[in-house]
């Protein structure tokens, strides 16, 4: 059996391309190609391509991988490719080391058809910029989706109609790791917003699994238009499933709206948990941080984040089965700071600092037997702690300040 593995792994080609390379080449390392769309059309199975520093015009070029492959380049700021299409992969795929600039379509699309596995997408320390989509799934995907992470990148300057840096949303869909990436000046002209999207109402039973942690993501921008009660959406972090751990993020300066969210959860027996969310606004419909999940809400904890901000707007909208400690809100001009409806399930909301103007600092609805404690509670025009419909709810030890 060693021997068998052996020599699989030696059967694996890298297939190299430069500037100065020839299609006609073999493709070796002294004889490179000279397009990476003749690197990916002679790769196989287990495969490599590398691409060496240069700028690769694509021409719109776009093509479907259903196997495993590498792509690589020598160096994340002078390998650059432009002007490609989408290359979907319905098998593993790992990138590293390019990038991605002016893009005509989405630059990846993960997708597994129904009955089919994606196991393992990797894109690390790669640049994408002056596209409108990076990594998207699209809705297509029915098959499973896992073991995806994206590290260690850059998505700066992007703009479109929609834009979507990450949207990981339609698949069964698990063990997907965005860490230590950094989204900057992302712009919708017409429609949502996100840097980081992981499942949709549509898979949340299926999502599971999930990671989003020490990312920097600055200026996430769409409109403000409400059509209906609703507007296009805008997000730093979107996220739906079970075991959800969004952790040690950081989100500025996205603008208020309706249905405009620093971090929007829907999971069960998940983590929110020191984040730092500056600068950002809701309108009616939501929060800078929101939980929500109805009465499938349970087992929810929304810990150590700290949110400051002179925009309107609430602190945090938050369902119930939820643990709400040692959160730091500071809204002068904002609505309810923690705002709970519980759906008839036990909330604990313990070890806050709140302070925001109009609504109450904690507000509590629909609760059974909750816990309102060792709050720090400051509204400048409204009650600083308000309880409704709420049986059995214990309050204790808080110290409520209505400040003119």
């Amino acid at each position: 059996m060693l021997l068998v593995c052996s020599q699989t792994l030696a059967m694996a080609i890298t297939y190299y391309v430069a500037p100065y390379g020839n299609d006609e080449n073999l493709g070796s390392q002294t004889a490179p190609f000279r397009t990476v769309p003749q690197g990916l059309a002679r790769a196989g199975a287990g495969d490599t391509v590398f691409v060496k520093s240069g700028t690769y015009d694509l021409a719109g070029f776009a093509t479907t991988v259903d196997y495993a492959l590498t792509l690589t380049g020598e160096d994340k700021g002078s390998t650059v490719l432009t002007n490609g299409g989408t290359l979907t992969c319905a098998k593993s795929l790992t990138v590293e080391n390019v990038t991605f600039r002016n893009w005509r379509s989405t630059v990846f699309k993960p997708a597994a058809s129904e009955g089919g596995l994606l196991d393992g997408f990797v894109v690390r320390n790669c640049i994408f910029e002056h596209l409108a989509s990076a990594i998207n799934t699209g809705k297509e995907p029915k098959g499973v989706i896992t073991n995806v992470k994206i590290a260690n990148c850059e998505f700066r300057n992007m703009e479109g109609n929609g834009v979507a840096a990450i949207s990981i949303a339609y698949g069964v869909i698990s063990n997907v790791q965005v860490t230590g990436s950094t989204f900057k000046n992302l712009k919708s002209t017409t429609k949502g917003c996100s840097a980081v999207v992981v499942g949709s109402n549509a898979t949340r039973a299926t999502t599971k699994d999930i990671l989003i942690s020490e990312n920097e993501m600055d200026t996430i921008w769409g409109p403000t238009t409400v059509v209906d009660g609703a507007g296009p959406e805008v997000h730093g972090i979107l996220a739906y499933g079970t075991n959800v751990r969004i952790l040690k993020n950081v989100v500025r300066n996205l603008n208020a709206g309706t249905d405009h969210e620093a971090i929007y959860m829907k999971a069960s027996h998940s983590v929110i948990a020191d984040n730092v969310v500056e600068n950002c606004g809701s309108g009616s419909g939501g929060a800078d941080i929101t939980s929500k999940g109805g009465e499938a809400s349970e087992g929810n904890v929304i810990s150590g984040n700290r949110i400051t901000s002179l925009q309107p707007g609430r602190g945090m909208l938050i369902n119930g089965g939820t643990i709400i400690k040692g959160n730091h809100i500071k809204k002068p001009n904002g609505l309810n700071g923690i705002d709970v409806y519980a759906f008839g399930k036990p909330v604990t909301i313990t070890g806050n600092y709140v302070e925001t103007k109009l609504g109450s600092a904690i507000r509590l609805e629909g609760g059974k037997d909750g816990i309102i404690s060792d709050n720090i509670a400051i509204s400048y025009a409204g009650t600083p702690i308000k309880v409704r419909g709420s049986l059995g709810t214990t309050i204790q030890a808080n110290q409520e300040r209505q400040v003119p």
